[in-house]
């Protein structure tokens, strides 16, 4: 299992960081990715969030997201594909 703590603010100009963040390389059972010291601003950083989810997911992680604000977690609700019916569809449609 693997705990990632983002921290700060989480926009198009910092997807870039937030991703290289992670290693996709590493075989995982479990990911946690701790948001409660971050914000989620726009719809590039709930894109990078579903990105990160989605491709732990693929390499057969179970993925869980914990701490989220709720400012976050309405933007998070509204725009986010991870907990939506077709999601893994989508990115390897990518």
């Amino acid at each position: 299992m693997r705990t990632y703590v983002i921290e700060g603010q989480l926009f198009y100009g910092s997807v870039e960081d937030f991703m290289d963040a992670f290693d996709f390389k590493e075989a995982l059972e479990k990911v946690i990715i701790d948001v409660s010291r971050a914000h989620i601003w726009d719809i590039s950083s709930v894109q990078a969030l579903d990105m990160a989810i989605l491709k732990f997911r693929r390499d057969g992680a179970e993925v869980e997201l914990v701490g989220m604000n709720e400012a976050s977690e309405t933007i998070v609700d509204k725009l986010a594909i991870h907990d939506k019916p077709g999601a893994m569809d989508k990115l390897t449609a990518h």
